[in-house]
């Protein structure tokens, strides 16, 4: 989420500890054809369960088969697709919700959400069972739902690729299986500021590419937007009673914050996403205001005229694309991470494993944990503080993007995880 103001997240954390027999998946997905899983999550700080709202069937799929079975465990839910007769696994996603965030603010010890979510995997040409987990506090994933999938038997919807709404490509090429596809969205945009949102998109497209790990891996991104026009101009922002008719219903003040931009229309925006290759979904809100959030192949969403724009939009990506942590912290210690367990996160550590996270990276005259003095500025340590807790939670560097707007860039270790992803999603195009 953004600096400056108190995130409200929860993250689960563990290392992988339900293991599957992993199958060759190749010949068991058709990679032109996109299975979009849509579903609530519901419950509140006690308690959780998830059901299937509709299977959809969509034309055009993002990823390749290199892209089944990644090589990271990110996430603190995942959905895990099973061949219907081996029970062999064909895919794995793991991915983050703001269902998580909901429920550990005060309102959930007794009131129960529902939330919509989406995730997307290649066609099936065979059943399969849809295994959704959660991670635990107790480091294990536990199932909240089993279900069997029949591509030829299970009530399936059609979505058609909305014409309408114009697309420009504003980086990289039409090959989405070979690239990492971005694809940014308006909302709030009227019919008559379309020439100002592809403006906007453009120059968040740019700022993103002008950035390392990114500048350096132009060749393996793709950036489209896609203009949707809205009813009405700008965004909700309950503070000051301002309502606006957008076609995402985007709004300010996410669970009381007043900074924290988000939307809980996840399965309209994805309509909207339909037949367009994305693998991440960016929503640029036509405002002048500060604010934004990012959730783990989930979606991203900022502002797009604020003069922190551009910084809250790549550290808001951070958490969308490459699952990064805040690495900013506050003077009262907070308990959103279990400091007896390891992080998932690839850029924070309770040095509980830290043999799988940065160590490799550290200088031999650099202390671990790294005291923070001007010789070590700009050394790749383990500095203490982060993910919101001032002890016990430590970060790679001195400043970054992930901690702070004022910061140069991506510190060492969030540059090797970005790049990490986007090489993921280019499949066998290194």
């Amino acid at each position: 989420m953004l600096p400056s103001f108190k995130h409200i997240a929860l993250y689960f954390y563990c290392l992988l500890q339900v293991t599957y027999s992993i199958g060759q998946n190749h010949e068991f997905f058709n990679y032109n054809q996109t299975l979009r899983i849509d579903f609530v999550l519901s419950g509140n700080y006690n308690q959780q369960k998830i059901a299937i709202a509709h299977f959809k069937k969509i034309s055009g799929y993002s990823g390749n088969q290199h892209q089944n079975l990644p090589p990271f465990d990110y996430g603190t839910y995942r959905l895990v697709l099973l061949d219907g007769k081996t029970q062999d696994t064909l895919f794995i996603k793991g991915f983050c919700t703001l269902f998580e965030e909901w429920r550990v603010t005060t309102p959930a010890q007794q009131v129960v959400k529902a939330f919509e979510q989406t995730i997307e995997a290649p066609w099936p040409l065979n059943d399969v069972y849809l295994i959704f987990e959660a991670r635990n506090k107790s480091n294990s994933f536990k199932p909240l739902l089993r279900e069997k999938f029949s591509p030829h038997k299970s009530p399936i919807m059609e979505v058609k690729t909305p014409d309408e709404h114009p697309i420009k490509l504003l980086h990289g090429k039409n090959k989405p299986s070979q690239q990492t596809d971005l694809l940014i969205l308006a909302e709030g945009y009227t019919r008559a500021e379309k020439n100002q949102f592809f403006i906007d998109a453009k120059k968040m497209s740019n700022y993103l590419l002008g950035m390392k790990p990114y500048s350096q891996l132009k060749n393996k991104i793709t950036i489209r937007a896609r203009f949707i026009a809205s009813p009405e101009t700008g965004t909700d922002i309950p503070s000051k009673q301002i309502w606006r008719q957008t076609p995402m219903n985007s709004s300010f003040s996410t669970f009381g914050s007043e900074r924290y931009l988000e939307s809980f229309s996840t399965w309209t925006i994805y309509d909207y996403a339909a037949g367009v290759p994305h693998d991440h979904i960016v929503l640029l809100v036509n405002s002048d205001k500060y604010g934004g959030g990012g959730v783990y192949n989930h979606f991203s969403i900022t502002s797009a005229r604020n003069k922190h724009s551009n910084e809250v939009f790549v550290h808001e990506l951070g958490h969308g694309l490459a699952g990064l942590a805040d690495e900013y912290y506050y003077d009262d210690n907070s308990d959103f991470y279990d400091l007896n367990h390891e992080p998932w996160n690839p850029n924070i550590t309770t040095l509980i494993a830290f043999d799988k996270k940065w160590k490799h990276l550290i200088a031999d005259n650099v202390p671990v944990p790294t005291p923070p003095l001007p010789q070590y500025e700009s050394a790749t340590g383990v500095f203490e503080g982060a993910g919101y807790s001032a002890k016990g939670i430590y970060r790679p560097a001195f400043n970054c993007r992930m901690k702070s707007n004022d910061a140069e860039g991506f510190c060492e270790v969030c540059q090797k995880a970005i790049a990490q992803m986007v090489k993921f999603y280019a499949g066998k195009n290194k």
